[in-house]
């Protein structure tokens, strides 16, 4: 294999056809295999919920012993059906399930849902592999096996065996676990928060988040897209995900696979959830950390984006009002600051001890008026982008109708700008949340909920703003690929100092002042330009070059070389009297912000770049971000942002980094990509000047 075609497995797996997912969620027809007369059976439950939830198509039962189930004529097989049947969904022992979807395959159908367990999950991978092969060589979209089932509420369908009280709305919801999905099914409907779709992946052996994703970007049915993920399949499959509509990611667990100790801080910081972060980032996913956060999210996108970045935050108390201030401050949400402007606009709003600083506190005595002045304010003036509003239960307001007064005016102004809601108070606060909430305005318990919502929105406009990149990584120069491949011929695997530094020069990598020297005079003569230097012992042997003497650092002169070069061989020569010395590396010293790029392979995802801050930095706080490769020098600019402590990249005791050169390091060694398995750049040292790489391993 050439190192373009190895390149290429890296950038593009094989694409299957697309499957007919309007089969699943829009049918003419549905078949519930193994359906029921008898109460508390699986079959049973789904065939009922179809009924009961109103859904308008045709339903076939089928079930070999039965004529009639609950009312409906019931088949031997699927392929007795006399009508079109788009989907089937199977809830039958396991070891039928093969001949059922054959079944499914000589009728035509073009979508199925196996209900039924045990398969992968337990151990019986071979059944499995073989319904994923009958589905594929039919065009078949196959969901599960091993779900609870599915719901469309724009067609009136519960295929599933949870409750049956759905309410509609525009949230598409994924779920990885089918008991964890059931469960909140009934939330949902509590919290007065609609779903279009609920879909439980199960095993996911053909059907998985990147097909439900890229189906729901073109449903209008849909504004925003809520997954539950315990892992991914498919890693490289997952990264070409199309991303046109919010998704929100709860993630949870998180594996020992990436926990290992490895030879480089690359591989032992990276860690399967640190992977799964950049992974997310890179796509554009918006990750929550529960699931009520998840759901708030989910919730705002049914509004519109802001247009800028002022908010006005109305309130009746002053104290819910600072702690809003502050959760806006903590989330770096932009609050309106023009003191003149808020007092000619709001003072008519409220008595005179009121306030018209942001927040605008129209006091507890400013009522359903008050608060429908003050919010008909915020949403006519363009000066103001967004909208919190606060309310604090009191014994002379309804707070029902200052409910129904927020949505009129929010209606009149058809929906023009982004409105959150917090409201503190008991039952009549509850009722009046729920009509917000039913009304498609974000109403909240805590301020810091309302928030946090709020800040989704800002943080999907940022994502779907971004401008579009081609990524094209070229290969690495040939001259790089037969240095490798020399090295690898006589056994090595670990490049040596000058040897890494070499090949990342040749790919674009930009490093100090160096040279390897064989002698002392060999050392002088390339050490003129360079000065002050450090000297590291080369020597295939020595890893730990500093634990035998081979380290000396601040080299000002010759004399000092010729001095220490002496004293470096005196004593690895004691230390490892069998090491085979091959000469010393001369490196010019750098000044500036040492950083840390590495590059790993990870199981699932594959190649995966990480950038962090170096030195005693990530030893004592671990703060890397990762990206998986192929990705450009706008993602690259990302990823460097994304540490928590990217602020010292803009000036750290007067030194300022160069962030460009940071991004050419990053992008640049993706070229080796496909010929290495660990890179470590540590540290890289960056200021005003430049970037460079001042030490480096690498791991074929």
């Amino acid at each position: 294999m050439s190192f373009t075609d190895l390149f290429r497995f890296y950038q593009k797996t094989d694409e299957n056809h697309k499957k007919d997912l309007n089969a699943v969620f829009k049918p003419e027809g549905i078949a519930v295999v193994g359906a029921s007369s008898k109460p508390g059976k699986i079959g049973y439950q789904i065939l009922k919920n179809i009924i009961d939830c109103g859904y308008q198509g045709n339903i076939y039962p089928v079930n070999p012993n039965d004529a009639e189930v609950l009312g409906k004529k019931a088949y031997k097989t699927v392929e007795e059906i006399p009508e079109k049947v788009d989907v089937a969904v199977i809830s039958i022992p396991a070891p039928l399930v093969i001949q059922t979807l054959e079944g499914c395959a000589r009728k035509g159908i073009k979508a199925v849902a196996v209900i039924t367990s045990g398969f992968a999950e337990v151990g019986n991978t071979d059944a499995e592999v073989q319904i994923k092969k009958i589905a594929d060589k039919n065009n078949i979209a196959l969901l599960g096996p091993n779900m609870f089932g599915y719901v469309y509420t724009p067609s009136k369908l519960n295929a599933s065996f949870g409750p049956s009280d759905i309410r509609p709305g525009k949230i598409a919801f994924i779920s990885q676990s089918g008991a964890l999905a059931i469960s909140l099914m009934g939330w949902t409907a509590m919290e007065k928060i609609g779903l279009a779709s609920l879909v439980n992946l199960g095993n996911k052996s053909d059907i998985d988040e990147k097909d439900l994703i890229e189906y729901f970007n073109h449903d209008e049915n849909v504004d925003a897209i809520l997954i539950y993920m315990e892992g991914i399949k498919e890693g490289r499959k997952f990264l070409e995900t199309e991303i046109k509509k919010p998704v929100v990611i709860l993630k949870v667990g998180s594996s020992k696979r990436g926990a290992k100790a490895a030879a480089s801080h690359t591989g032992s910081l990276s860690g399967s959830d640190k992977i799964y972060e950049g992974v997310f980032k890179q796509l554009g996913l918006l990750r929550a950390s529960t699931f009520t956060q998840a759901f708030d999210w989910a919730r705002a996108f049914s509004l519109p984006l802001p247009k800028g970045d002022e908010t006005v935050i109305i309130t009746n108390g002053g104290g819910i009002g600072v702690a809003t201030t502050d959760e806006c401050e903590a989330v770096g949400l932009s609050l309106l600051d023009d003191p003149i402007w808020l007092e000619e606009k709001f003072r008519k709003t409220m008595p005179d001890f009121g306030s018209t600083k942001n927040p605008v506190d129209i006091t507890g005595q400013g009522g359903v008026v008050g608060y429908r002045e003050a919010v008909k304010i915020a949403l006519h003036e363009d000066k103001i982008k967004s909208v919190i509003v606060l309310y604090c239960e009191t014994a002379v307001t309804d707070p029902m109708d200052i409910a129904k007064a927020m949505n009129e005016e929010y209606q009149a102004v058809h929906r023009n700008k982004p409105v959150v809601v917090a409201m503190v108070g008991g039952e009549r606060t509850q009722a009046a949340l729920h009509y917000l909430n039913d009304h498609h305005i974000p109403a909240f318990t805590e301020v810091s909920e309302a928030v946090s919502a709020l800040k989704a929105l800002y943080k999907w406009k940022e994502i779907a703003n971004r401008k579009s990149e081609v990524v094209k990584i070229d290969p690495a120069p040939q001259e790089a690929i037969d240095m490798i491949e020399k090295i690898k011929s006589v056994g090595r695997t670990v490049l040596l100092e000058h040897e890494a530094r070499k090949v990342l020069e040749l790919c674009g990598v930009p490093t100090p002042k160096w040279g390897f020297a064989r002698n002392i005079e060999e050392a002088v003569v390339k050490a003129k330009d360079m000065y002050p230097l450090a000297m590291k012992i080369a020597s295939p042997e020595i890893i730990h070059k500093s634990d035998v003497g081979g380290v000396a650092v601040n080299i000002q002169n010759e004399e000092q070389l010729r001095t220490q070069y002496d004293k470096m061989m005196n004593k690895v020569s004691a230390a490892m009297p069998d090491a085979n010395i091959l000469g010393v590396n001369l490196i010019q010293m750098m000044k500036g912000i040492e950083c840390i790029v590495g590059l790993s392979n990870d199981p699932q995802f594959g190649p995966v770049v990480m950038f962090g801050l170096g030195g005693v930095f990530v030893e004592a706080l671990k703060d890397v971000s990762f990206r998986i490769v192929p990705f450009g020098k706008m993602e690259a600019g990302r990823l460097i942002n994304d540490i928590k402590t990217a602020k010292i990249l803009d000036g750290f005791r007067g030194i300022q980094a160069d962030k460009a050169s940071i991004v050419q390091t990053i992008y640049s060694i993706q070229k080796l990509a496909p010929l290495v398995k660990e890179i470590d750049i540590n540290p890289l040292i960056t200021n005003k000047d430049g970037s460079f790489a001042v030490d480096a391993r690498i791991i074929l």
